[in-house]
């Protein structure tokens, strides 16, 4: 399968280096891959590759320093399965043509379509290992995709060429499905009919693991924690587009509840108010603007304040310090 998916790793990390120069080992070791080393002192990586006739696979590892921000260009549309199968905290892919942003927490996963066009990964610090698989929309073919309602939506934007970006809902990473992914890399093969199978298999296999876990783990829920879910999922969203230009009402209102309901089901899934996430996911995206060299007057733009004066106000209270002190002190650190 042609490979459409490049992440540009050596933005980050600069060019490939040797096996020797990097302490970190893969997590899972894909056999007769292509596997290339990146380390820039501060932050190192290992890409792991393979291209089957159905399916092209990546599994990336990282440690980093800090918080790091990847380019990724997509050459033309797939469906992508991303799992996030190690890290201290969730990973985002940003579609930088419509702005719309998505989480994967950590032991998650999600399908995805991407058309062409430019994206970011977006990692936490630490520890982080991603196993990504995109595969022909064709295996889906004379309704046998019925059964997966899941990714209806996924496989019905890869046939109208929609040129809008679009995921799944979520679900878990296991020890079955963990499972299934080693077995899958180790049993890998260049030139072989028989690795051919063994990709396809092992695709379906997962493709009904990913559907098996979204029934246990969405049908059978309540409704209360699907719609806390949905609020999450729209609050993150909110904060990457418009900042703390919105309320909490509206989330309510887009989500068909009540906002008293709202708070009270945020609470009991989340341990906080609707309200206290979206603040503290407000202060992470201004730290990372300034940290990134943006003006204090652009900062407070992108993060939907008419004044800087506000957003210097909402800082001071939440860190102690003003946005230009929180610089000088990061510097110094």
């Amino acid at each position: 399968m042609k490979k459409s998916l490049h992440i540009d790793l050596e933005k980050l990390l600069g060019t490939t280096i040797e096996r020797k120069q990097v302490s970190i080992t893969p997590s899972i070791k894909m056999s007769n891959g292509q596997i290339s080393y990146f380390s820039n002192q501060l932050d190192e990586a290992i890409l792991q590759e393979f291209d089957g006739l159905f399916g092209f696979i990546n599994m990336i590892d990282f440690k980093l320093k800090s918080k790091r921000i990847i380019p990724l260009h997509i050459e033309q549309a797939d469906l992508h399965i991303f799992y996030l199968i190690e890290g201290r905290s969730s990973i985002l892919i940003n579609d930088l043509r419509t702005k719309k942003s998505i989480d994967i927490s950590p032991l998650r996963g999600r399908y995805f379509y991407l058309p062409k066009g430019e994206y970011e990964l977006i990692l936490p610090e630490g520890r982080t290992a991603i196993c990504n698989f995109y595969f022909r929309c064709s295996i889906f073919r004379n309704g046998n995709e019925r059964p997966f309602q899941f990714l209806h939506a996924l496989i019905d934007a890869h046939r109208n060429n929609n040129p809008t970006s679009s995921w799944s809902i979520d679900f878990r990473v296991g020890p079955r499905t963990t499972a299934h992914i080693q077995h899958l890399l180790i049993k890998l093969k260049k030139g072989d009919l028989d690795t051919e199978k063994h990709i396809l298999h092992e695709l379906n296999e997962l493709i009904k693991l990913s559907n098996e876990k979204v029934f246990e783990e969405y049908h059978k829920l309540s409704g209360s924690i699907l719609k806390a879910r949905e609020a999450r999922d729209l609050i993150i969203q909110y904060v990457d587009q418009h900042g703390q230009n919105f309320s909490i009402s509206s989330i309510a209102e887009n989500t068909q509840i009540s906002h008293d309901y709202l708070n009270e089901i945020f609470h009991q899934y989340y341990e906080q108010s609707a309200s206290a996430f979206k603040y503290d996911l407000l202060e992470e995206k201004v730290k990372s603007l300034l940290l990134e060299g943006i003006s204090v007057v652009n900062v407070a733009y992108s993060c939907g304040y008419t004044e800087s004066s506000r957003l210097c106000k909402f800082f001071k209270k939440r860190t102690g310090l003003t946005p230009t002190e929180f610089i000088t002190k990061s510097k110094n650190n």
